[in-house]
């Protein structure tokens, strides 16, 4: 499979993205927030890779169709000729961190590290040497108390890694989530958004083409049923 951008038959534009960053700082959450609209509690650590296919067109006139390849990858993959060959080729790379643990917005200065080194690698080996990826830097869990990263840092930060617009996030509620992958869509096909399309990106379009198998189903609350009377006002959860 070619994970540079392409132009199949039917005029969609593919692009690969990866997301690094630290274990249990949500990779996999973003994810499958964005491709399956929703999250769940539970679920297993990657281990190596997992791999997600998205559909999506965007909100502009004349925009193209788009099909996001997201490639999630283990926090323990740090380093090594596996992550290199993953970096190497991407269109866009996320460097994620969890906004309620500081170590792992430090630790983005060794993944940005294993990212320049996978682009230097691949670059001195290629004949015709790809495009370095664009770059954004992702806070996930903003939705949780006890924040470590402010904004201003994350900006800061954001600013001195060179990473295009940053985002703070949470896969838990979806506080733009759908937001980022449609700006990373749009800058990729050099499509022009408004503010307000990003603010209604929830109303982007979406396929999920495919997944991984394995999954961890959520645990659901039961639903109690009571005979109260409804009164007047009142909301009733069908």
């Amino acid at each position: 499979m070619d994970s540079g951008s392409s132009c199949s038959e039917e005029d969609t534009h593919t692009f690969k993205i990866i997301l690094l960053g630290n274990g249990a700082v949500g990779k996999t959450s973003l994810i499958r927030y964005y491709c399956e609209s929703g999250f769940a509690q539970n679920y297993k650590q990657t281990i190596g890779l997992d791999f997600y296919s998205k559909k999506i067109t965007l909100p502009a006139a004349n925009a193209p169709e788009v099909s996001l390849q997201i490639w999630d990858i283990g926090g323990q993959q740090i380093g090594g000729t596996m992550l290199n060959n993953y970096i190497y080729g991407s269109d866009a790379v996320c460097l994620v961190y969890d906004v309620t643990n500081v170590s792992t917005f430090k630790d983005l200065e060794d993944w940005k590290a294993a990212v320049e080194a996978a682009l230097a690698e691949g670059a001195s080996a290629d004949d015709k040497p790809r495009k370095a990826p664009l770059m954004y830097l992702v806070g996930n869990k903003v939705d949780l108390p006890n924040r470590q990263v402010s904004d201003s840092l994350h900006d800061r930060i954001a600013q001195q890694y060179e990473t295009r617009t940053g985002f703070i996030v949470s896969a838990r509620s979806g506080e733009k989530v759908n937001a980022i992958f449609t700006k990373i869509a749009a800058d990729l096909t050099g499509t022009e958004l408004k503010k307000n399309d990003l603010d209604m990106a929830d109303r982007v379009t979406a396929k999920v083409i495919s997944a991984p198998e394995e999954r961890v189903e959520a645990t659901r609350a039961p639903v109690v049923l009571t005979k109260n009377k409804k009164k007047k006002d009142d909301c009733v959860v069908m």
